[in-house]
């Protein structure tokens, strides 16, 4: 089984996958069109010809990206392909140079296992900005939020102690 980046020719392929947990409400569903214009995004577990997974990662500017849309095919679950996806994800974002990936998920203990930490869904207000503040779900949500440091040197996240935050006044 090889992994490479997917091609537009990939989007039905990757459509059904997504498509599958979409419906189990795993996934949020995206149309095969989003999937053909999103392909550069997207990375793919080839064996054979057929495509056995997919993820996209999603970057947020110049420091983060997301883990979305990861899918197995049922048949070949059980076998680590989800986290070998998500690894080969970490990879690519470092050889990108993006400092953090975070997911929303619903199966925050598999992404601890592969080296993300949880977090409050707040400490990712481009996640927050761009998907949650329109959705539907938002108040009864129940996704967790997930971060792996990637590339530590780059991370640019702010450090606020009391000294800072309580220093006094003049």
């Amino acid at each position: 089984m090889k992994t490479r980046r997917a091609r537009p020719g990939d989007a039905p392929a990757i459509h059904a996958l997504i498509e599958h947990y979409a419906a189990e409400g795993i996934l949020l569903p995206r149309t095969e069109e989003n999937v053909r214009e999103q392909a550069r995004g997207f990375l793919v577990l080839e064996e054979k010809g057929l495509i056995a997974g997919c993820v996209s990662l999603e970057k947020y500017g110049t420091e983060l990206a997301e883990i979305r849309s990861l899918a197995v095919n049922t048949e070949l679950r059980g076998r680590g392909l989800g986290a070998r996806l998500v690894q080969y994800a970490l990879t690519e974002a470092r050889r990108r140079r993006i400092a953090r990936v975070f997911a929303v998920t619903h199966a925050p203990e598999f992404f601890v296992r592969q080296g993300f930490d949880t977090a409050p869904r707040r400490a990712l207000p481009e996640k927050i900005a761009r998907d949650c503040s329109g959705c539907p779900k938002a108040r009864r949500c129940r996704l967790v939020a997930v971060i792996a440091m990637v590339i530590p040197e780059r991370a640019a996240l702010p450090i606020l102690t009391d000294a800072v935050t309580s220093s006094p006044a003049a």
